[in-house]
């Protein structure tokens, strides 16, 4: 890779970001399911017994963060996150000298969309988990909204582009915490390889059991 890839230097770039508050509320109900056990035959079977469940509970997200940036891939900033808003401070032009700002590229009504998605996605996962038993199923949430609110920021990264074959890829980190997130070529001869061998190597064992 270090003798074949076509390498970029790293700079520094401050990427758009949205984020969002909002207070939810949220009424659940779902089929609560715990387990239990009958002999059939001679056999152990594993039954389960539904009963109905509800419940309710209220959350906080404080600054759930959505990319406003097209220019590194989504996925790659999904690793590098999270930002710590906590640590943000007033725009000043002065702390911009010798990066690359990006401007944002995914206005405010995409990005309040997403976030709303990203949001309920977690406030179902915290449903879920208050259904007591061991199982659960048909699981529905009712969830309301308040006090909603929203800011721009920028937020520092290192950037690394390189070309391996004719493919781009990105090195990106995070400007405050550290974290790596990167694309790299993956060599299919070798790890085909190494599917052999290992084919082999449980091959060999089984029969040294025998």
């Amino acid at each position: 890779l270090s003798r074949r890839a076509l390498t970029d230097t790293v700079r520094g770039v401050y990427l758009p970001y949205w984020t969002f508050d909002a207070q939810v509320h949220a009424s659940w109900t779902a089929d609560s399911g715990r387990y239990y056990y009958v002999t059939v035959n001679g056999k152990r079977e594993q039954r389960v017994e539904w009963s109905p469940a509800a419940g309710e509970l209220d959350h906080f997200f404080d600054d759930e963060l959505v990319a406003a940036s097209t220019g590194v891939a989504a996925g790659l900033l999904r690793r590098l996150e999270p930002f710590p808003t906590s640590q943000l401070i007033p725009y000043d032009p002065g702390y911009l000298a010798g990066w690359t700002v990006e401007r944002y590229q995914i206005d405010l009504v995409n990005a309040a969309t997403r976030s709303r998605a990203i949001m309920e996605g977690k406030i179902r996962q915290l449903c879920s988990a208050e259904v007591p038993g061991d199982t659960q199923r048909n699981l529905q949430v009712q969830s309301t909204f308040s006090d909603q609110k929203f800011k721009h920021i920028l937020v520092p990264v290192w950037l690394l582009t390189y070309t391996y074959g004719a493919k781009v890829y990105q090195v990106a980190t995070n400007g405050v915490t550290g974290s790596i997130a990167g694309g790299r070529p993956w060599s299919w001869i070798k790890i085909v390889l190494l599917i052999i061998v290992v084919i082999i190597a449980l091959i060999v064992f089984q029969s040294s059991k025998h």
